[in-house]
């Protein structure tokens, strides 16, 4: 059982980190155009961690935080994937796991209201009021899904 709800909670850690990477893509287009951004993200590590776009759109921390969250995450993975049915290691993967939700959890509740005002814009919803209700719903659902891994992942250790 443990196996399997730490796929869920990397699950929910790669969720939160569509949303940092969602902050990242939105600065750089900001910052560049289209037709810029698509001259200059050739490969897939240029297109996940904007290497070549970072110093003319103002990255600064995001960089950096965007490409250590991917390598955690990456890194995470493979260790849940290679060692995570082993008894032993199941308290340690709970801990990384953990704090990998909680860094990411902080950051996907804080990008929250400014990514669901661009998702809304791009899909042409107007109504101001409609937007703040999708700002709040996104905000409780990303809040409740952290409490959530909490409460699963620790109410039955301690």
């Amino acid at each position: 059982m443990f196996y399997l709800a730490e796929f869920a909670a990397l699950a929910v850690c790669w969720l939160f980190y569509c949303e940092l990477y969602w902050m990242v893509q939105r600065k750089v287009s900001k910052a560049c155009s289209r037709e810029y951004i698509r001259k200059r993200t050739k490969t897939l590590a240029d297109r996940l961690f904007f290497t070549q776009l970072s110093a003319k759109s103002h990255l600064g921390f995001l960089y950096y935080a965007n490409v250590a969250a991917f390598t955690v995450l990456v890194m995470l993975t493979a260790l849940h994937l290679l060692t995570g049915w082993i008894g032993v290691m199941q308290g340690f993967i709970r801990v990384l796991t953990t704090l990998t939700v909680l860094l990411l959890g902080c950051v996907a509740i804080s990008g929250s209201s400014a990514s669901m005002e661009y998702l809304c814009t791009n899909l042409d919803i107007v109504s101001r009021k409609k937007i703040h209700a999708l700002q709040v719903v996104s905000f409780l659902s990303y809040v409740i899904l952290t409490l959530l891994y909490l409460y699963f992942a620790w109410a039955y250790v301690i």
